[in-house]
């Protein structure tokens, strides 16, 4: 056999895999569209744009898709990369998508929990990374650790179990515990939020401890949740601590994004001595998995 004629055959296959084989992957990254219905969902097309909306129509060519404003867009179904349910809501002819950073206030917890696979990292005042993730629907971990030079401590571990899910109302248990060479003090405490994710109210209380001693007197704390726009929620998270030391107060903003979430505000604090006010708050938040 002419070797010469082997090399071109071989030649000419390779072409006609390398032709083929990006339309083979394109029609396997197509979803499977459903039929029209009410139900709002995010459609990731191949340029990387999200639409939000309602299917309106499903050909073997095109689909139709009508925006949450209203509007109507014909796509090639080809183009169509990425379909699943959107998990927020419409308001006024706007997509609000979910608060990623719902289960808790500036720095304490809220009764909601992250669901199975979802998790976020960020920063509390900038320098103080942290991290948590969803074991269940119910039960979260979290931690974190000041930015520091050749040694990971102090650092903080905990735990929050939900014990109440309903509509209006999550409750959850937990406890943080802070380590430092050898020793390590924390809090054992229980949290409710009452309300919608858009508007709430949360109050806890919550017993210290260093090592096997618990403190006599509970801590309590009291936040709030307002959402205001698409992209602003007013937040404010307040604590009366034990042994008449004092209380301390919070209030400002989450500006919401889609995944990235970002807190500015002042906190301080008043008790027998006086008062302090009002130092700045800067939290940034990124949730994956959601």
């Amino acid at each position: 056999m002419n070797p010469t004629r082997n090399r071109l055959r071989l030649v000419r296959g390779v072409l006609l895999a390398a032709t083929l084989l990006p339309s083979a992957i394109h029609a396997q990254e197509v979803p499977v569209i459903p039929g029209p219905g009410d139900p709002v969902y995010e459609v990731g097309l191949a340029d990387g744009s999200v639409i939000i909306g309602r299917i309106t129509e499903v050909n073997a060519q095109r689909v139709t898709i009508t925006t949450v404003g209203g509007g109507t867009l014909e796509i090639d179904r080809t183009q169509v990369r990425s379909l699943r349910p959107a998990t927020g809501r419409v308001v006024d002819g706007q997509y609000w998508n979910p608060d990623p950073a719902d289960t808790r206030l500036y720095f304490t917890a809220t009764g909601r929990t992250l669901e199975a696979g979802e998790a976020y990292m960020g920063t509390y005042l900038i320098i103080l990374p942290f991290a948590a993730a969803g074991i269940t629907d119910r039960i979260m971990i979290y931690g974190g650790a000041p930015l520091t030079v050749g040694q990971f401590q102090p650092y903080y571990l905990g735990s929050k179990v939900q014990v109440v899910r309903r509509p209006e109302v999550q409750a959850s248990i937990g406890t943080l515990a802070f380590v430092y060479d050898d020793d390590v003090a924390g809090i054992a405490f229980g949290v409710g939020t009452f309300g919608s994710e858009d508007r709430a109210l949360s109050a806890g209380l919550g017993y210290f401890y260093v090592g096997d001693d618990v403190a006599n007197e509970p801590a309590f704390m009291f936040g709030a949740e307002n959402r205001v726009s698409r992209r602003m929620k007013l937040i404010s998270e307040n604590y009366i601590l034990p042994d008449a030391v004092g209380m301390l107060f919070s209030g400002g903003v989450r500006i919401i994004g889609d995944r990235f979430s970002a807190e500015i505000g002042v906190f301080g604090g008043a008790g027998d001595g006086g008062g302090t006010c009002c130092f700045p708050l800067v939290n940034f938040n990124y949730t994956f998995g959601r």
